[in-house]
């Protein structure tokens, strides 16, 4: 009898000390969750067709400094690696690292390597291990600073 009651009340300790963590899990402020940052999505449609990668490693900057390309690797489930310039005019959006929530215009790519267009702004400042998001949308319909 002594045993089930104290068995009783450590579980329902338990249970009161989980529920209070989830609440308090639930009203933190969600700026990083694991060393990564959250960041909301644009008003788009959820069945556009995305990309998301891994900074491999930034290309060299030309005589004015500007850098245009970067290598990736595909990341996460079921993403495998573009076909080439089957990203061309899609968007790129950083959401990890110094560029995070930068978006810029692809000019064509590779199936580990993808190129800016020109009249976009430098990489530089992109590191290897920053994460990538690139979604297939209508530059004439959003900003591509947006």
């Amino acid at each position: 009898m002594l045993l089930t009651s104290w068995i009783s009340a450590s579980v329902r300790a338990a249970m009161v000390a989980a529920a209070l963590l989830a609440t308090l899990h639930a009203a933190a402020d969600p700026v990083r969750l694991d060393g990564m940052r959250i960041a909301g999505h644009d008003p788009v449609d959820p069945a556009l067709r995305r990309f998301t990668g891994k900074v491999t490693r930034v290309g060299h900057a030309d005589k004015a400094g500007r850098v245009a390309t970067l290598r990736f690797d595909p990341l996460g489930p079921g993403m495998v690696a573009p076909k080439h310039n089957e990203l061309r005019g899609w968007r790129l959006t950083f959401i990890k690292g110094k560029l995070f929530g930068r978006s810029l215009w692809i000019k064509r790519n590779s199936s580990n390597e993808l190129t800016v267009r020109d009249t976009d702004a430098s990489l530089a400042g992109v590191a290897e291990g920053d994460i990538l998001m690139i979604e297939l949308l209508d530059p004439k319909l959003v900003g591509p600073n947006a």
